[in-house]
């Protein structure tokens, strides 16, 4: 196994190992250490079959930019299968063509050689519990984990106090830093943009909160 270090600490994950005691035990850095790879990668593409407009199976392939956590060779090309639905599946949006793709922090399980079951063999798979946090990038150019978030798990990580210690308030651009919310009614917007700290700007809800990465290492 190799672990590339970034200003001499892994991002998000590993950061909470180094805070206080009782953050050692955090969620994020036990899913960490239970992924064989851990890695700040963009959407390239997918390729899922659907079922009334849900995704059911297929394939989404990354380009890796920042590798934490990595075992054998690395590759320029990072594809992520899923098959099913389940309650943390691992599926990502579909994106236009022209638009610039969203990036992620992957929690990722290599699937070649592991026990008796070949059936996944030589396939990379989400991590079971949830493989996936949206990053964006604020006005500085500085990669951020956007808080609230279905990544951060229960209640979007509104209730965990490890990562609220470490929210500050900023200005995203890029992809997810507008959400369109055409299809919300008006008070149903300004209750979720009360919830999630977000601003309204017509019918778009606008991220105002995340989780910083350190500036040196971003690219």
């Amino acid at each position: 196994m190799m672990l590339r270090y970034c200003s001499s600490i892994l991002w998000l994950a590993w950061t909470l190992a180094l805070a206080p005691p009782a953050a050692a035990d955090h969620w994020l850095v036990e899913r960490a250490a239970g992924s064989d790879l851990v890695v700040l990668a963009q959407l390239e593409q997918i390729d899922y079959d659907y079922k009334r407009d849900l995704p059911i199976g297929g394939q989404a392939w990354f380009r890796p930019l920042i590798r934490y956590k990595t075992e054998g060779a690395n590759s320029e090309i990072l594809i992520v299968a899923e098959q099913g639905l389940k309650d943390n599946d691992c599926y990502f949006p579909r994106t236009l063509p022209w638009d610039e793709k969203p990036r992620y922090l992957l929690f990722l399980i290599e699937r070649t050689g592991r026990g008796t079951d070949r059936t996944d063999n030589g396939q990379t798979n989400g991590h079971p519990d949830g493989c996936a946090i949206e990053i964006l990038v604020d006005s500085s150019g500085r990669y951020a984990a956007r808080w609230p978030q279905p990544g951060f798990g229960v209640e979007h990580g509104r209730s965990d106090p490890a990562l609220r210690a470490r929210v500050e308030e900023m200005t995203f651009q890029g992809p997810f830093a507008r959400i369109e919310a055409g299809d919300l009614l008006a008070h149903q917007r300004r209750a979720r943009a009360e919830r999630d700290f977000m601003e309204i700007d017509g019918t778009d809800l606008v991220p105002t909160r995340g989780i910083s990465r350190s500036a040196s290492c971003a690219r």
